[in-house]
């Protein structure tokens, strides 16, 4: 067996990481890089699975301005419908600078339990969705030997199914969710006027209430 298999590099993230996804059974797939593969590299790649514009929610500790530049362009050329963005520290200025004619689409907030740990980029719409789990980096980073990331595809999904742990795709959101609801409703209860922005603020988790 080749020993680099899993092994996805830069070069060839664009056309290795679709072909092994799809081959992967239940198209989960575990693979490993040496912290040079960025967010970018990793969402030109795979974003095309999901076909149609989505949401896109990005948990990244500490983005720097080439993120921002990313993400603007994303909304730019409608690949992107909402941003739910969640950051180690603040980045208001530059979240305003590159995205402010966008800030109605953006749920933005910054808490200390995002870290490298916890990174991860999701892609949803009403049709299809994706994940991927592992450290998000905007620069290839020298002294990463080896990361491990899990990528997880779902042609279809039900993003209202009340089973327990029935639904991955809000099993990966659980923590965005509860980051974005504290920073939103400090202070009191808030109107949002977007439907998409309010349908994941108020996703809800098990347990269920009876009916």
């Amino acid at each position: 067996m080749d020993d680099t298999l899993l092994f996805i590099p830069p070069c060839c993230v664009d056309n290795k990481l679709p072909k092994a996804v799809n081959q992967a059974p239940h198209r989960q797939l575990t693979f490993y890089t040496h912290g040079d593969v960025t967010v970018e590299k990793f969402y030109k790649a795979v974003s095309h699975l999901v076909i149609d514009p989505h949401v896109m929610v990005l948990t990244m500790p500490f983005p720097k301005q080439e993120t921002f530049v990313f993400l603007e362009q994303c909304f730019e050329r409608g690949w992107i419908t909402h941003l739910i963005l969640s950051t180690a520290r603040p980045y208001d200025s530059l979240l305003y600078r590159y995205l402010g004619v966008y800030i109605d689409r953006i749920l933005y907030a910054s808490s200390v339990d995002v870290s490298d740990l916890s990174s991860h980029m999701v892609l949803y719409n009403k049709e299809r969705s994706l994940t991927l789990s592992g450290p998000m980096f905007d620069r290839p980073q020298n002294c990463i030997r080896l990361a491990a990331y899990t990528l997880v595809f779902h042609p279809s999904h039900l993003l209202n199914s009340t089973s327990d742990w029935g639904n991955s795709l809000r099993n990966i959101l659980f923590p965005d969710v509860l980051c974005q609801r504290q920073k939103l409703f400090a202070g009191g209860v808030k109107l949002i006027k977007d439907k998409e922005i309010d349908r994941f603020i108020h996703l809800e988790f098990p347990p269920f209430k009876e009916e």
